[in-house]
């Protein structure tokens, strides 16, 4: 392992925004690791299908430049002389920082839900544990009994993990909207008991005719993407009185909500769980829910880029959304 003053010289490729829209592939220093940190070896990372490109093209961030990315898996090559828990040569993944699309990261365990993997779990299934942190989230929020009749909207990485989580936590039925024929199927095999095109104008009362209503509906769809297609609103219709809604994904654009039905069903919205020390057990949970069979995560990888083409992946999950699922990022693979 070189030294620190050896690494402050040595240089790593990493995908640096430097404002909205300008992404480049850039070398720069390795970074130190304080004393309350964990230098990573990024092994794969993940590009977010949600708020990659919302990121890219200037949403959420007010400084530059930013090393791009967040959703990543690799091993710890030091630690700061403050950190107890994690050791050299530990895999982990962690939610949340940014700095995934390069080849080291320091990170504080402390500020982030981080996760140690076993050797049973690849660095490919490792890189979307970012993604079942923030999928736990949302399903955390939706407070899903036994029993509980669940609708999620949006069938991308999220929905699809989080249909599988709403089954393992007793979730009687789970419902999938999705825009996109390759995603309902998936949806079928990942929890979901139906699968419905919220395309369609009458997927409201095929909901209800066919599952009647639900306890909880959890948001995963970005914009309303067709024209007078209310997503949310014809949600509210399937949702019974005193349901409630966890708002998960990232519009762009405001959606549309009818406050009347909304203030008539005295229905209840919150947004993902927010407690750190929460989250930490939610992404241990899911490792233990991967160990056992109960979250397939490798059936979600469809694609793959390699750090260089980073932008190419992001271009992928925005036109092909009805082919792709996760790309992952392949970042110092040499040895594994």
């Amino acid at each position: 392992m070189p030294s620190r003053d050896e690494r402050n010289v040595k240089k790593m490729k990493a995908q640096m925004l430097l404002g909205p829209s300008a992404l480049e592939l850039n070398d720069i220093p390795v970074p130190d690791c304080g004393e309350d940190e964990v230098l990573i070896k990024i092994k794969r990372a993940c590009i977010c299908n949600g708020s990659d490109p919302a990121l890219l093209a200037g949403a959420h961030l007010d400084k530059y430049p930013v090393v791009f990315g967040h959703e990543a898996c690799g091993e710890i090559v030091e630690r700061g002389r403050n950190v107890e828990r994690f050791k050299i040569g530990d895999k982990v993944s962690w939610w949340f920082t940014m700095g995934a699309f390069a080849e080291y990261v320091c990170v504080n365990p402390m500020k982030v839900a981080m996760a140690i993997l076993p050797d049973s779990i690849s660095y490919d299934e490792g890189s979307l544990f970012e993604l079942v942190a923030a999928a736990s989230r949302a399903v955390e929020s939706a407070e899903i009994k036994t029993g509980s009749k669940v609708l999620i909207i949006g069938l991308g990485p999220s929905g699809l993990i989080m249909s599988q989580l709403a089954k393992n936590l007793g979730a009687s039925e789970v419902v999938g909207w999705d825009l996109f024929e390759m995603r309902r199927r998936t949806g079928l095999k990942f929890g979901c008991r139906k699968v419905l095109d919220n395309g369609l104008d009458d997927v409201t009362q095929k909901t209800l005719d066919e599952v009647s209503e639900v306890n909880v509906v959890i948001d995963a769809f970005p914009d309303d993407i067709l024209p007078n297609m209310p997503t949310l609103d014809y949600a509210i219709k399937v949702l019974k009185c005193y349901g409630k809604i966890v708002s998960y994904g990232h519009p762009r654009n405001r959606r549309i909500l009818d406050i009347y039905e909304f203030q008539k069903k005295c229905i209840q919205m919150s947004g993902p769980e927010n407690r750190i020390d929460r989250i930490k057990q939610l992404i241990e949970r899911g490792v233990d829910f991967v160990m056992q069979g109960k979250l397939n995560l490798k059936s979600l990888i469809s694609g793959r880029v390699s750090l260089e083409k980073v932008q190419e992946g992001i271009d992928l999950v925005v036109r092909y959304p009805d082919k792709y699922i996760k790309i992952l990022v392949d970042i110092n693979t040499e040895v594994e």
